[in-house]
């Protein structure tokens, strides 16, 4: 079906796009949230830039249920009042290292969310961003890890209470085209600016499964954003972030703002 309408939208391709930002918003909130103001600026200033943003309280939701620290709430509260933004919660897989019933038991404190009423604030969380994912191409007992994605998968999906469960892979590298069925978004790169090769870096990525692949690039120190991000577009690359941090510990104000006027630009 999609191949059938590979001509026709071509010349919207290039005035507007489907690709989003995926953002590690692993920075504190700080009091009332305002360390995360240079994401929700650049959010606001772009409207119909789509943002998934990955909360991570503490490596994950915690163990306490609902988040104990007002500023986490305040946060979430605040980025779920845009509609151009998704919020994930973040869980590590340790390369399938770690115990699936601790995953599922993160999974099941995320989808408690929903039913937070004590401040009338909104922390419902909208999807599940899986890191460490394994890379099952080179890794022993392949099989045994696309099991544990897959039921992982299945579980966020079935559990986390949201219209659309956005449910995103992070391998950091290139994966086996297998997994991509158990996920929405699959990142296929996460490495440093002077390891990504645009259009090179891309043409590894199997043209078949751009349309599921994340870019994500940070100690970035000076770069064409509009034309990194242009190249994508076309490509069609499904999400892409940008960050000086190393770690995804800070923000740049000023990179954000590029970054979303650039995907808006396609």
């Amino acid at each position: 079906m999609k191949s059938l309408f590979l001509l026709a939208p071509l010349f919207l391709a290039l005035s507007t796009t489907s690709l989003f930002i995926l953002l590690p918003l692993y920075v504190y909130p700080g009091s009332q949230a305002s360390a995360w103001s240079p994401a929700t600026a650049a959010i606001a200033a772009y409207p119909k830039v789509q943002w998934q943003v990955i909360v991570n309280p503490a490596s994950g939701p915690g163990t306490t249920g609902y988040p104990t620290d007002a500023n986490y709430i305040t946060g979430i509260n605040y980025l779920n009042s845009y509609a151009n933004v998704k919020t994930l919660g973040y869980v590590d897989t340790n390369f399938t290292h770690r115990a699936y019933s601790a995953v599922v038991s993160d999974i099941n404190v995320y989808a408690t969310w929903a039913s937070y009423t004590e401040t009338n604030a909104n922390i419902s969380i909208a999807g599940i961003f899986f890191d460490d994912v394994n890379n099952t191409a080179t890794a022993p007992g392949s099989t045994a890890v696309s099991t544990y994605m897959q039921n992982a998968s299945a579980y966020a999906y079935a559990n986390v209470p949201s219209d659309i469960t956005p449910v995103v892979f992070n391998p950091g590298s290139l994966a086996p085209t297998g997994l991509f069925s158990y996920c929405d978004t699959m990142v296929e790169f996460e490495n440093t600016q002077s390891s990504y090769k645009n259009q090179t870096t891309i043409n590894t990525i199997p043209s078949a499964y751009r349309d599921q692949s994340a870019i994500l690039v940070y100690s970035i120190t000076t770069a064409n954003v509009s034309s990194l991000v242009h190249t994508m577009a076309l490509d069609g690359v499904e999400a892409v972030y940008f960050t000086s941090d190393c770690c995804y510990n800070s923000l740049n104000g000023t990179l954000l703002m590029q970054l979303a006027a650039a995907v808006q630009a396609g």
